[in-house]
């Protein structure tokens, strides 16, 4: 017999007899019974991403380079906590950033090769926002929320 414990940024992932589902306590405690119940810890903190594009093409065929910046977390939601947990669990903070990772460059090639060069150098404030808009959603049904992206 044995409460487990975590701080605010890791959230307890209990699963065993007696439960129909798994538990999340994020950042608390949690009584587990031996052999019948364990936990796992999913690590909520905050992730600074660098999303490099090599050679990536705009609408005109010019092959252009971007890097940007992103920071990422797991979002602290029931429902997003879920998410992370059935996607996440076990993988290392290093393993949750290269999924967010490979979301987001995804997603800012894609945006590149729908614009011209000026458009991705003269707006880099709008280009940045497109591509936090449209990976949001993907990385939201993953469990991570997107906090802040620069180009």
């Amino acid at each position: 017999m044995g409460f487990k414990t975590c701080g605010p940024n890791k959230a307890i992932v209990k699963t065993g007899l007696g439960l129909s589902e798994p538990k999340i306590i994020h950042g608390g405690y949690c009584f587990v019974w031996p052999c019948i119940q364990e936990i796992s810890l999913l690590d909520l903190r905050l992730m600074t991403l660098e999303i490099t594009s090599p050679l990536v093409y705009t609408k005109q065929g010019v092959p252009i380079s971007v890097n940007s910046i992103a920071q990422v977390k797991i979002d602290s939601k029931p429902e997003s906590l879920k998410l992370a947990a059935r996607n996440f669990l076990g993988k290392t903070l290093r393993e949750i950033g290269t999924a967010a990772d490979h979301t987001l460059e995804g997603h800012q090639r894609a945006i590149v090769g729908t614009l011209s060069v000026e458009e991705v150098f003269q707006n880099r404030e709008s280009f940045a926002s497109e591509v936090s808009r449209v990976a949001a959603q993907d990385l939201e049904e993953m469990g991570p929320a997107l906090g802040r992206a620069c180009a």
